[in-house]
C-alpha cells in the first residue's frame, strides 16, 4: 500500500462543526472525526473579497483544512465553505430571526446561487480543492409564509437563511444542481476525489 493510500477503516478529519455536513458524511458510511478550524474567517473573507466567488469558496475551505492539517501530521483533513450569493453579494448567515426574515424577503421571487467549496489537505499541503455551484429560484413568498417558515426551521446558521434538508426545499420553484451542494458539501465530487487519491474511508 502506497503512502497515499489508507486502510479501509481509517478516518479523516472534518474541519467543520456543521451538523448537516456531519450528517451527509455519516449517511454515506464515511469514517471521520470532527476538529473545528480556528481560523479568522472574517479576516480571510476580507483578504479574498476581490476574487471570483468560486475561488473565494475554495480558498476559505482550503484555509480551514490547512489550519487543522498543520496540527495533525499524517492525517487527511477535509475543509468546506459555503457562500450564498445574490446580485453579486454574499449573504451572511442570518444569526437571528429578524435577519433570516429579511434575507428571505430579499431572495423571494428571484434567483440566487450556492457555492460549495471543499478541500483536502495532508501535512499542511493542499492535495485537492473544488467548488460546485447550485442555482435556485425561490417562489414569490408572502411575508406570512416567510415568517411561518422561519418559525418552523429556525435557519439562523444557514447560508441563505433556509434549511434545504428540512422544510426549506419547499420554498423553491426551480433548482439546478446537487442537493448536497445546496446543503454545503459537494459530496459527489468529494467521493470522486477520494477515489482518485486512492483513499477509502468507508466504515
Amino acid at each position: 500500500m502506497s503512502s497515499e493510500e489508507v486502510s479501509l477503516h481509517e478516518s479523516f478529519i472534518l474541519a467543520s462543526g456543521s451538523e448537516i455536513r456531519k450528517q451527509i458524511l455519516s449517511d454515506h458510511g464515511l469514517n471521520f472525526i470532527v476538529q473545528i478550524s480556528e481560523i479568522d474567517e472574517q479576516e480571510l473573507k476580507e483578504k479574498y473579497k476581490d476574487l471570483p466567488f468560486e475561488e473565494r469558496a475554495k480558498k476559505l475551505a482550503l484555509a480551514k483544512a490547512e489550519k487543522v492539517s498543520e496540527a495533525n501530521p499524517n492525517r487527511y483533513v477535509l475543509g468546506a465553505d459555503q457562500m450564498c450569493v445574490f446580485n453579486n453579494t454574499v449573504l451572511n448567515k442570518p444569526g437571528n430571526e429578524e435577519n433570516a426574515i429579511n434575507s428571505l424577503k430579499l431572495l423571494s421571487g428571484d434567483t440566487h446561487y450556492q457555492f460549495s467549496g471543499i478541500a483536502i489537505c495532508l501535512n499542511g499541503e493542499s492535495l485537492w480543492s473544488f467548488c460546485d455551484i447550485a442555482t435556485l429560484t425561490m417562489k414569490d413568498l408572502s411575508d406570512k409564509e416567510i415568517r411561518s417558515y422561519v418559525k418552523k426551521d429556525e435557519p439562523y446558521q444557514c447560508a441563505g437563511s433556509y434549511k434545504y434538508e428540512s422544510h426549506g426545499s419547499g420554498l423553491f420553484s426551480e433548482v439546478k444542481g446537487s442537493t448536497y451542494t445546496i446543503q454545503g458539501l459537494a459530496l459527489t465530487s468529494l467521493l470522486k476525489a477520494f477515489e482518485d487519491l486512492g483513499l477509502s474511508f468507508k466504515k
